[in-house]
């Protein structure tokens, strides 16, 4: 009897699991399938100002889209590379950036027109498709991760310890146990959140939080081995976290970062990267710090570059004039710092939306609302009052806009784990706190088309001027000219020069038959030119006719001026 009552327990505690409905995807946002149908539409309808192709596949073998926007040869012009969906919880960096390429095509401003006829701008908005489908499954949880199985836990078994639908809800939200032990207290500005006790204020602990689910491996830890195996944003070449959850065997070991890497590798016009992720550097601009510049490795911008950082976090700040980020660190391994400490490239990221902070009075939540946020509780919020807490701001903002279903309340359950102790289920929705109801990010979408025109428009400018042609006699001439960046940024950054991964500045003069120099290097090349820099550039030419002088690389555009040897 005792046999038969343990086997009933547990299949009543585990058929949630088989009877669970699913939730509702986030409000209005696109599954992959409709996401490639919109990019190629767009293109299909772009009076051949956009084209769209797969630069390579998710491990599940999903289409790694890039719609290229422009008019003319791309390859030929300046780049921005637009770039989203590497974590796969932020559905909405991958809105505003198919939102973004949209109202730039259809736009009728001139700067903006001015834009497509003289840059490329490449949108990849959805790198890691295999993660972000998580939030179109049947079960939804934020998976940051790809579709390889994996041994986070280096047990030898594979994703054996997945995320249990405790409360039949279609969502995985999160655990709180009643327990002298525990870290955790309702905080005081909304009780719906949970904050870590803080004994300086003379508090002490009142729950364990953790994952929803049970410990199914019973190796002491909660879901700790589930799907969702390689996280592509942390899979990156700069500062890789090795023999971490989710980073994979070795940096770049998936498809997925092959592929954007690959491509940055191969458009050597990429100028600059803009990256729509939970990584923020253009609200508050990395500052210059010398350690980190002087080691063998560097791990701080140089000091120029620092300069451009802070010129184009004014820009931002000023076109979309939001305010109040959340501070949003860089994790290790990320593609943003990629792209600027091994590839050499300006980067800049944004998660492009945050929960702004209203001033609406709303009192503090009872304890029979839902709680914190749908992640491991290692990485709970820490204790801070009001707007400062970012799960309190969200859900300050989805009251004052009368948003339901962004948390679930408490709901009492017999956990196996914790026999004889009061645990509930409860907590912020999965996906809720970065992707709002796909309406909210309009006039966000507005204010980065702006920046974005607006960096665009202060990209480095070749031109070549002051060019003078003087006849010495006996067939020699003296050619001198200016090459100027009359541009409002740099032609590269100090960086890209040591790395080697971006094109050096070019000067040449172009030689016909019976044409030689005779003093001066026909070719030279160099470092980045400041905004306003000019090269004065002089050449004794043997010979008669027209010769060409041509300067600047890829990411400026090469430009070009005949000249007539008199």
């Amino acid at each position: 009897m005792k046999h038969l009552f343990r086997t009933v327990f547990f299949i009543s505690l585990w058929s949630p699991l088989l009877r669970a409905q699913p939730a509702p995807a986030p409000p209005d946002y696109q599954n992959h399938a409709q996401l490639s149908a919109r990019l190629k539409a767009l293109a299909s309808r772009s009076d051949n100002a956009a084209a769209v192709e797969s630069i390579g596949k998710s491990l599940s073998g999903n289409d790694i889209w890039v719609l290229t926007l422009g008019r003319g040869k791309a390859t030929a012009k300046p780049a921005l590379a637009i770039v989203a969906g590497i974590d796969g919880s932020h559905l909405a960096g991958t809105e505003m950036a198919v939102e973004l390429a949209e109202k730039l095509l259809s736009s009728t401003s001139d700067s903006i027109r001015r834009v497509l006829d003289t840059k490329t701008i490449y949108v990849i908005p959805l790198v890691s498709p295999d993660a972000q489908a998580q939030a179109f499954a049947k079960l939804r949880f934020e998976r940051t991760g790809n579709a390889r199985d994996t041994d986070d836990d280096r047990d030898g078994h594979l994703n054996e310890d997945p995320f249990d639908d405790l409360n039949r809800d279609g969502q995985i939200t999160q655990v709180r146990v009643e327990d002298p032990t525990g870290q955790y207290v309702p905080s005081k500005d909304d009780a719906r959140v949970l904050v870590k006790a803080d004994p300086a204020k003379g508090e002490t602990g009142r729950y364990v939080l953790v994952s929803e689910g049970t410990d199914t491996d019973k190796d002491g830890q909660h879901n700790e081995d589930g799907e969702g195996g390689v996280a592509i944003d942390k899979n990156f070449t700069f500062d890789y976290p090795f023999f971490t959850p989710g980073s994979g065997e070795m940096p770049v070991s998936e498809p997925e970062n092959r592929a954007l890497l690959d491509f940055l590798a191969k458009s050597p016009n990429i100028y600059a990267v803009l990256t729509f992720g939970p990584y923020n550097n253009l609200s508050e601009a990395p500052r210059f710090d010398r350690a980190k510049t002087t080691k063998r490795i560097i791990t701080g911008l140089l000091e120029k570059d620092a300069t451009v950082g802070e010129q184009v976090s004014k820009l931002y700040n000023a076109q979309t004039s939001l305010k109040d980020a959340p501070a949003m660190p860089a994790t290790k391994g990320n593609f943003a710092q990629t792209a600027y400490y091994h590839h050499g490239r300006f980067s800049f990221s944004t998660p492009g939306w945050w929960a702004p902070k209203t001033t609406a009075a709303t009192p503090a939540r009872r304890d029979s609302s839902a709680t914190a946020k749908p992640t491991p509780p290692a990485t709970a919020t820490a204790a801070k009052g009001g707007d400062d807490n970012e799960d309190v701001r969200f859900l300050k903002w989805a009251d004052a806009n009368g948003l339901t279903n962004v948390y679930v309340n408490w709901t009492p359950i017999d956990h196996p784990d914790f026999p004889n102790r009061r645990a509930e289920v409860g907590g912020l929705v999965p996906f809720a706190r970065q992707n709002p109801p796909v309406r909210f990010l309009a006039d966000n979408v507005q204010k980065h088309v702006q920046f974005v025109t607006a960096l665009a428009g202060r990209m480095p400018r070749i031109e070549i001027v002051n060019v003078r042609s003087e006849s010495l006699g006996s067939g020699l001439h003296r050619v001198t000219a200016q090459v100027v960046n009359r541009g409002l940024l740099p032609t590269g950054s100090e960086l890209g020069d040591r790395v080697r991964w971006v094109p050096k500045m070019k000067v040449e003069l172009k030689l016909a038959d019976k044409q030689s120099v005779v003093s001066g290097r026909r070719i030279m090349l160099r470092g980045p030119m400041a905004a306003g820099e000019t090269m004065d550039v002089t050449f004794l030419v043997s010979g008669s006719g027209r010769v060409t002088l041509e300067a600047g690389n890829a990411m400026t555009g090469v430009q070009q001026q005949e000249i007539n040897l008199k």
